[in-house]
C-alpha cells in the first residue's frame, strides 16, 4: 500500500516547546502479526513510491510494528540513499548500536556494547571481505546506495538460525516486485570534497528495474573514488609504554631517567637532582614518583583512498499462481590505500625515560611504593628523530549469490526452499620506508657502514647529521613535547631545524614489508522453511538449514636474501626481513662479511639519490612547532612487492606460522516455531512466538606449530601442523509476546538464549612451544625438551553463549510517529579471557611425542558477565498532530537515548569500573527534519560517552587502561525536488571537524589523537 503524505504551506520555523508533543494524530493501521521470519526482513516490502524522509521514518516504523520480535529499522529515503553517507553511519542512529570509524567513515559496529553481531543479507548468511576472520560487522567496502534499509534485530526468534549474541544486523536490498509495475529508472551523480584532502571525489549510482507482476528484473550499480584524511598526533601507540620511578635503582638503571656511566651509554647522562632514595626528576623534593614513559611521540598525515565497486541484480518470477522463483546476486569490489606520510621522536633505548618531566601531577595511585604521576610536558635528550612513509593496500572482494523457491497456493501450507553461495578474499600488502637525520653513530661504529666492494665498499650513514642523546651525554640537545592542550606542541633544537628544511640532509635508515597476508572464504547454505496454518489464530513453523564455511588466513613478510656470492656463507644469501642501517649481518646461522668484519644488511643512500626518482617531498604534518618533513611519496609503494625488489631483487615470501591457519565450520540447524495471533485476553490482544533452535557446528581447525627463531626479523620456523576437529551442539529456545492494551499501545515480552561463533583467529592462532635440553633417562642423550609455551589461539574453546531478556513499550502515535521505551539483560555465560591450559600431546624438539603434561598460556574460557541497560526513542512528525498549525506540521525529529553500563569486574588506577571494551556507556542521538513544497533538510548529532580500547597499555602496570573522550558528530542534509523526477542535493558530514581524543585512565595523561576532516557532498538524481 502506498504511503501519502500532504503537502503543507509554511516557512522553515519550528518552536521547540513543540518537541514535548507526543499525543494525538492519526491512528496507524494494524496488519496481522506476519510469520517470524519478517523479522529478519526477508519479505519486508519496501515501497518507493513516496519518498524523503518522513516517508523513509515511516516504513522504519512500520518494519518495527509488523516485525515479530524487538527490532529497529533504517529505510532508504529514495532509491540510493540512505539517511547517511555509510550504512554504519545509518545504523548509530538506532539505540543501542555503536560504531567505530575508520577514516572518518562509520565501520566496525557493536550491539548493546558487544561485537558478537552477526549480518545477514536478505534473512541469510552474508559473507563480507572485511568480515572474513572477524564476527563483528564492517560495512565500509559495501556501497550503501544499493540497500532499501538495515535491521537490527534484538530478540532473536526461533526461524533466525544464525543470530548474533547480542544482535542481528540484516541488509535488505530491493527486488523486481518491489517496484511498481512497468519500467523504473534511477541515477544519482555526487561530487564529494574534504576541507584537509582539497579531492573532488566521483560518487555515482544507478538502477534499472522492470516488472509486470509476473516477471521481473532489477540490476544497481555503485561506484565511488573517495580520498578521506585521517592525521595522528601524540604518543605511538603502537611501541606503547613503560612505568619509570625515581628510586634509584630504575632511574639510574640504562632504562631510567638518570642513567650512570659504565653500562649504559659510556657517558652520564645527569637528570634531576639526588636526595635521599634517589633521583628528585620532576623537582617536588622527593623520589617517591613514578611516571608513564612512551617509547616514542608522533605525528602523520594519511589519506586513505577507497576504489568501491558494488552490483546488485535481482531476478523474480512467478512460475504459476503457487510457486515464486527468486535469484540475487550481490557483488562488492574495494581497492583501499591507506598512505602515510610522518615524523616520530622515539627513545634510542627500548621505552627508556630519556627526557625530564617537567609539568607533572599526583594521580593519588601507587605502584610498587611509587605515587604514579601524570606527565603534561616532556623535555627530552633528543634521540631518533626519523621521517617516514609506509603505504597499505588491501585489496577485497566478494560475491554472494541466492536462489529460492517460495510455495504458496493460497492453502494453508507454505514453503521455501533456498540456495546461498558466497565467496570473500582479501589480499593486504604493507611497505615501510624510513630516513633518519642523525649520524648514525647509535647504530654502526664511526657511523660507517660496512659493504661489499662489489656494491661501492664502506659508506658514511650521514656526516652532516645531529648526533643522538646516548653519545651526546651533558651537550644533548633539547627537545620539548608540550601535551598542556588537546594536541601536543613540540620545540626542536636548531640542529636539527637547519637540517629538516633540506632533502640532502636525510639518510636511508630501514625498509620493509610485513603484516602482509592472503584470505579466502568460502559459504554454502542449503534451507528448506515450511509454514502451515492450524487456525486462524495458530500456524506452526518449523525448517532445516545446513552451512559449509571455510577459511585459509596466510600471513607473511617479504624477505631479501642480501650479499648472495658476496660474502654470504649461504650461497643464496641471508634472508633479511629489516633491511635497514642499524642491522649487522652476523647471526651464525647465516652471516655476510670479509676479514674487516661483518656486512651491513641495509644499504644506506641519501634521499636525494636518483634511486628515488625525486619523490622525496615536503609534508606538512599535524603537530604545531613542526616545519615542513621531506617525506617518500607513499603513493610510489602502491606496488609493495614490486618496489621492494627495485632495492632488493629477488625477494621472498616467508610465512608467518603463527598468524597463517585454516578453520572449517559446518553447521546443521533445524527448529520449531508456534506463531498465534490476536488471542484475547482480558480485552488485551496476544500474540507471539515460541520455538526451538538446535545447531550442531563441527569445527576443523588446522594450526602452525611455530618453531625455533630465525634472525634478521624473520618470523619463526614452521614446525609442521596441528589440527584440532570439534563437535558441539546447542538447544537455542526462543519465546516473544506483544500485548496490545490499545490499538496504538504495545509490550512485548522476550526470552532467547543464543550462541555466536568465535573470530577465526581465537580457535586457528598458532602454538609458540618453549623448549629446554634435558637428557633423556632412556638413551642418556640432551634432547630438547617441551616445557611449555603460549599459544594465539585455542582450538578448545567454546563459542559466545548467552540468554538474552527483552521488554519493550512502544506507543505508535501515527504513521511516522512513535515512542519506545525498552530495557534488556543479557547474562553471558561463556567468553574470552587470558589463561593456562595444559597439554600432553605436544611433540618435543626431535619430533616424539613423550606424553608429558605441560602448561600452555593462551586464551581460556571465561566464566559468567552481564550486561544490561535501557534504550529509549521517540519518533515525531508533526504532520501527525492535526492540531498544530500547518507550517508547524512540516517538521519532525527523531530522538534517542541508551543507557548500556557494563563491567569487566577490574577497575582501573583512579579505581573506576572498566567497562566491556569498545562500549559506551552512554548514547544520544537527535536529528531535527523539515519536508514540504519539495524541499526537505536535515540535522543529525550524534554523541558516544568515553569507551574502553585497551587494557594495561602501560607495561607492567596494571589498571593503566586506556579510553577514548567522548565525541559530538554533527551531519546535516538539503535537497529540493527540481521536479517530481529530479532531485538536487546536498549534504556535510562531521560539521564541527570533530577529532578522536585518547587517553591513559587520566584525561591529562593523555595519548594520541585521531584526526578526521569536515566533508561535503553535492549531487543530482533522477527517477523515472
Amino acid at each position: 500500500m502506498a504511503i501519502s503524505f500532504h503537502q503543507r504551506r509554511g516557512a522553515l520555523l519550528c518552536a521547540a516547546s513543540l518537541l514535548c508533543l507526543a499525543t494525538g494524530g492519526v491512528a496507524f493501521a494494524q496488519d496481522s502479526a506476519p510469520a517470524a521470519d519478517s523479522a529478519a526482513g526477508q519479505d519486508a516490502p519496501v515501497d518507493i513510491v513516496v519518498t524523503g524522509i518522513r516517508a523513509s521514518q515511516a516504513r522504519a516504523i512500520g518494519v518495527k510494528r509488523d516485525a515479530a520480535s524487538v527490532v529497529d529499522a533504517i529505510s532508504a529515503e529514495d532509491i540510493g540513499k540512505l539517511p547517511d553517507v555509510t550504512i554504519s553511519d545509518s545504523l548509530q542512529r538506532i539505540t543501542g548500536v555503536q560504531i567505530r570509524r575508520d577514516a572518518g567513515e562509520g565501520a566496525a559496529i557493536n550491539i548493546r556494547g558487544l561485537p558478537q553481531v552477526t549480518t545477514l543479507l536478505n534473512g541469510e548468511a552474508y559473507l563480507g571481505a572485511n568480515s572474513i576472520t572477524a564476527v563483528q560487522p564492517n560495512f565500509n567496502d559495501i556501497p550503501s546506495q544499493l540497500f532499501s534499509g538495515a535491521d537490527v534485530i534484538k530478540s532473536t526468534t526461533a526461524d533466525l538460525l544464525n543470530a548474533g549474541i547480542t544482535g542481528t544486523v540484516n541488509l535488505r536490498t530491493r527486488r523486481p516486485f518491489d517496484l511498481k509495475r512497468g519500467l523504473t529508472l534511477a541515477a544519482t551523480a555526487e561530487g564529494s570534497y574534504g576541507d584537509k584532502t582539497k579531492s573532488l571525489d566521483p560518487n555515482v549510482n544507478g538502477l534499472v528495474g522492470w516488472q509486470n507482476d509476473r516477471v521481473g528484473f532489477i540490476v544497481s550499480a555503485a561506484y565511488s573514488d573517495l580520498n578521506l584524511s585521517n592525521s595522528h598526533n601524540g604518543i605511538q601507540e603502537g611501541y606503547g609504554a613503560a612505568l619509570h620511578n625515581e628510586g634509584l635503582a630504575d632511574a639510574t638503571s640504562c632504562g631510567g631517567f638518570s642513567p650512570q656511566a659504565p653500562g649504559c651509554t659510556g657517558v652520564t647522562r645527569p637528570r634531576g637532582t639526588p636526595v635521599a632514595g634517589g633521583i628528585d626528576v620532576n623537582g617536588d623534593g622527593d623520589a617517591k614518583d613514578a611516571f608513564i614513559v612512551p617509547q616514542g611521540f608522533t605525528a602523520w598525515n594519511r589519506i586513505t583512498q577507497r576504489q568501491r565497486l558494488g552490483v546488485n541484480g535481482s531476478f523474480q518470477a512467478k512460475l504459476n499462481d503457487a510457486l515464486t522463483f527468486t535469484a540475487d546476486g550481490f557483488y562488492t569490489r574495494q581497492t583501499q590505500y591507506n598512505r602515510t606520510a610522518g615524523i616520530q621522536m622515539q627513545d634510542v633505548n627500548w621505552q627508556a625515560a630519556e627526557f625530564v618531566p617537567t609539568k607533572t601531577r599526583n594521580t593519588g595511585a601507587t605502584s610498587g611504593g611509587f605515587d604514579v604521576n601524570t606527565i603534561q610536558a616532556y623535555q627530552y635528550d633528543l634521540g631518533n628523530f626519523d621521517s617516514y612513509s609506509e603505504t597499505y593496500r588491501w585489496k577485497s572482494e566478494s560475491q554472494n549469490y541466492n536462489a529460492e523457491l517460495h510455495f504458496d497456493n493460497g492453502g494453508k501450507f507454505r514453503a521455501t526452499l533456498r540456495g546461498i553461495y558466497g565467496k570473500a578474499k582479501q589480499d593486504q600488502d604493507q611497505s615501510y620506508l624510513q630516513f633518519s637525520l642523525s649520524n648514525g653513530l647509535q647504530w654502526q661504529p664511526g657511523g660507517i657502514g660496512h659493504y661489499p666492494a662489489a656494491i661501492g665498499g664502506d659508506r658514511a650513514f650521514n656526516p652532516a647529521g645531529y648526533t643522538v642523546n646516548t653519545l651526546a651525554g651533558l651537550n644533548s640537545l633539547r627537545a620539548t613535547v608540550d601535551y598542556t592542550g588537546d594536541q601536543p606542541s613540540f620545540t626542536l633544537p636548531t640542529q636539527l631545524t637547519s637540517l629538516l628544511g633540506n632533502a640532502s640532509n636525510y639518510a636511508l635508515k630501514t625498509m620493509s614489508s610485513e603484516d602482509n597476508y592472503r584470505r579466502n572464504a568460502d559459504l554454502k547454505v542449503a534451507r528448506f522453511d515450511a509454514e502451515y496454518d492450524v487456525s486462524d489464530l495458530f500456524n506452526i513453523t518449523a525448517g532445516a538449514r545446513y552451512s559449509d564455511r571455510s577459511v585459509d588466513n596466510y600471513q607473511f613478510e617479504r624477505v631479501a636474501p642480501v650479499y648472495a656470492g658476496q660474502g654470504a656463507s649461504n650461497p643464496a644469501g641471508c634472508l633479511v626481513k629489516w633491511k635497514a642501517f642499524d642491522v649487522s649481518v652476523n647471526d651464525k646461522t647465516c652471516s655476510a662479511g670479509d676479514a674487516a668484519g661483518f656486512y651491513t644488511a641495509g644499504l644506506t643512500r641519501k634521499a636525494t639519490d636518483s634511486a628515488f626518482d625525486g619523490q622525496v617531498k615536503q609534508y606538512n604534518l599535524p603537530g604545531a612547532g613542526l616545519p615542513a618533513i621531506y617525506v617518500l611519496d607513499p603513493h610510489v609503494m602502491d606496488d609493495a612487492a614490486a618496489f621492494q625488489n627495485r632495492f632488493y631483487p629477488g625477494e621472498q615470501e616467508h610465512m608467518n606460522p603463527g598468524a597463517s591457519y585454516d578453520v572449517g565450520i559446518k553447521q546443521w540447524s533445524g527448529y520449531f516455531q508456534l506463531n498465534f495471533k490476536e488471542l484475547e485476553l482480558g480485552g488485551i490482544t496476544v500474540r507471539g512466538n515460541g520455538g526451538l533452535r538446535v545447531i550442531n557446528t563441527k569445527l576443523d581447525i588446522r594450526q602452525n606449530v611455530v618453531g625455533g627463531p630465525l634472525p634478521y626479523g624473520l618470523s619463526n620456523l614452521d614446525g609442521g601442523d596441528l589440527r584440532t576437529k570439534r563437535n558441539f551442539t546447542d538447544f537455542l529456545p526462543a519465546f516473544n509476546l506483544a500485548f496490545d492494551f490499545t490499538p496504538k499501545l504495545r509490550l512485548r515480552l522476550a526470552y532467547a538464549r543464543t550462541m555466536t561463533l568465535l573470530n577465526l583467529d581465537q580457535w586457528g592462532g598458532g602454538l609458540t612451544p618453549n623448549y629446554a635440553i634435558q637428557t633423556d633417562p632412556t638413551t642418556g642423550q640432551p634432547i630438547f625438551r617441551v616445557t611449555g609455551g603460549s599459544q594465539a589461539g585455542n582450538p578448545q574453546l567454546d563459542p559466545w553463549r548467552a540468554d538474552n531478556l527483552d521488554a519493550s513499550l512502544e506507543f505508535y502515535i501515527g504513521k511516522a510517529s512513535m515512542i519506545s521505551l525498552a530495557a534488556f539483560y543479557i547474562d553471558v555465560q561463556s567468553f574470552i579471557q587470558n589463561g593456562i591450559i595444559y597439554r600432553s600431546d605436544l611433540p618435543d624438539n626431535d619430533g616424539v611425542v613423550r606424553n608429558r603434561t605441560v602448561p600452555i598460556n593462551t586464551l581460556v574460557q571465561g566464566g559468567g558477565g552481564t550486561l544490561k541497560g535501557v534504550e529509549a526513542s521517540w519518533k515525531q512528525s508533526f504532520g501527525d498532530l492535526g492540531f498544530l498549525p500547518g507550517f508547524v506540521r512540516d517538521f519532525g525529529y527523531d530522538l534517542n537515548f541508551t543507557y548500556s553500563p557494563s563491567s569487566t569486574g577490574k577497575t582501573d588506577l583512579a579505581w573506576q569500573e572498566i567497562p566491556f571494551q569498545d562500549n559506551s556507556k552512554y548514547q544520544a542521538n537527535a536529528a531535527l527534519y523539515y519536508q514540504a513544497h519539495g524541499l526537505q533538510a536535515r540535522v543529525a548529532w550524534n554523541y558516544r560517552s568515553k569507551r574502553a580500547v585497551q587494557s594495561d597499555f602501560v607495561n607492567g602496570l596494571t589498571g593503566s587502561q586506556l579510553y577514548q573522550a567522548p565525541t559530538n558528530y554533527v551531519d546535516a542534509s538539503i535537497s529540493y525536488d527540481i521536479t517530481p523526477n529530479v532531485t538536487i542535493y546536498g549534504q556535510g558530514q562531521n560539521l564541527t571537524g570533530e577529532y578522536e581524543k585518547y587517553y591513559i585512565v587520566y584525561p591529562d595523561q593523555r595519548a594520541y589523537n585521531n584526526i578526521y576532516e569536515r566533508r561535503f557532498m553535492a549531487g543530482a538524481r533522477i527517477k523515472f
